[in-house]
């Protein structure tokens, strides 16, 4: 149902960034490894243990994949060093073994399932990683070759000099690795849902799952009917109405966490603490900022209780998107008429009519919660008003809302405070 180009999108971004760290680490501890190996007589090249350290970095799984990649890691990379090839077939091959396993330890990682939400690395991530790799590589060893001999122009130490060749191989190396987390997709609407779908929990996930599930759906059925203006503005209006929706459910995904019970249960808790102390305290200045301090806690339970009404909002909102969803995927279903002329014009009426559904829904939404917002704003602040009235009362003169707590300590008699 895609009006746009194809998408290029990198899963799990921060998985890869730990690869290329662990793999830089693996390149400098290969320069040292070389370095070693060549002073005991016996060297060992620094590409193949750059190459297969980096392989090694990636390693991920349960124990029987971590060993057995971990083995292949080794003889496939150095595989390549035995039959007598030039260096730069040699450290291509090295490299390209490398870039597959990369790709099966990403694999690996995962486990058989997969994660919700996000399709798993095929042939084409194998094929993409071991090419990618494989020049990555001689490119990084030409790139190693110029800053070594320019090192030694310098006098650079020996173990500061391998050190750095082994980063650079590393660097370039672990980059192939890349292959593994990028897929493919024909619809940047689909592809933002996959990238934000695994990031959910609870409600919210399974309903974002329930509209991706029906927008593909609306898919397969629009691609049935002849091509019109009106199925683009129809696929239009699917692909926004079903990005909000996701993106609406992402928005609110941080706060999950923030309405658990045991956080209620928690600041109930301290305030009853925070009660027993300013009952047991002899000084009325402590027990004034203690009992301010377990109303500044009873105001934050009110906001999680508001939290809660705005996400029940939300929650509807979202649901509400997905039925529309819902009616889309039947009404497309329902063009059966064989006449283009005739599926034209229901299409043209469809359109139209999600259309105005879809921007009568989003303002009622928006018109609900601005005054929602509105009152509990006048809440707040005849909160606030009737919390300076009672400070006016204590300290016996006018104060601003912002200083009350500060100019009623600083009222109290200096001798009350020295006999208690």
């Amino acid at each position: 149902m895609s009006t746009t180009n194809a998408v290029i999108q990198l899963h799990h971004r921060e998985i890869f960034e730990t690869n290329v760290i662990r793999g830089l680490a693996a390149g400098a501890g290969a320069g040292v490894l070389a370095l070693l190996t060549s002073r005991i007589g016996a060297p060992v090249p620094l590409a193949f243990l750059a190459i297969a350290g980096t392989s090694l970095a990636a390693v991920r799984g349960d124990k029987f994949d971590k060993l057995l990649l971990a083995g292949l890691s080794v003889v496939a990379c150095a595989a390549p060093w035995l039959f007598g090839l030039s260096m730069a077939w040699t450290i291509a091959l090295s490299g390209a073994a490398a870039g597959a396993l990369m790709v099966k330890s990403r694999l690996c990682e995962r486990g058989v399932e997969g994660s919700v939400g996000a399709s798993r690395p095929g042939l084409l991530n194998y094929a993409v990683g071991a090419v990618a790799t494989a020049g990555l590589a001689v490119g990084g060893f030409e790139v190693a070759r110029v800053l070594g001999a320019r090192m030694a122009d310098f006098q650079t130490p020996p173990l500061l000099a391998v050190i750095v060749t082994g980063l650079v191989m590393a660097l370039f190396t672990s980059i192939g690795g890349m292959a593994a987390h990028l897929a493919l997709k024909a619809d940047p609407v689909e592809a933002r849902c996959e990238e934000l779908i695994p990031q959910l929990s609870g409600e919210f996930q399974t309903q974002a799952q329930r509209a991706l599930t029906l927008y593909r759906a609306c898919g397969q059925s629009l691609q049935a009917l002849p091509r019109e203006p009106a199925r683009e503005e129809l696929a239009k209006t699917l692909q926004r109405l079903t990005r909000d929706a996701v993106e609406l459910a992402a928005e609110w995904a941080g706060v999950e966490a923030q309405l658990q019970d045991d956080t209620q249960k928690e600041l109930a808790r301290e305030i009853a603490d925070l009660h027993k102390s300013a009952a047991e305290a002899r000084d009325p200045i402590a027990r004034r900022q203690l009992e301010m301090a377990a109303s500044s806690l009873k105001e934050e339970i009110d906001r999680l209780g508001e939290l809660r009404l705005k996400r029940e909002r939300i929650l509807a909102k979202l649901k509400s998107q997905v039925a529309l969803l819902e009616r889309a995927r039947v009404a497309l279903i329902g063009m059966r008429s064989g006449h283009a002329q005739i599926k034209a014009a229901e299409m043209s009426a469809l359109a139209r009519k999600f259309t105005a559904l879809a921007g009568a829904q989003a303002d009622e939404a928006k018109l609900a919660h601005e005054v929602a917002t509105g009152t509990e704003l006048a809440a707040q602040e005849a909160a606030l008003q009737q919390a300076v009235k009672v400070a006016e009362g204590i300290v016996g003169a006018p104060i601003s809302p912002i200083s009350a707590p500060a100019e009623a300590e600083a009222k109290i008699p200096a001798s009350e405070t020295i006999k208690n």
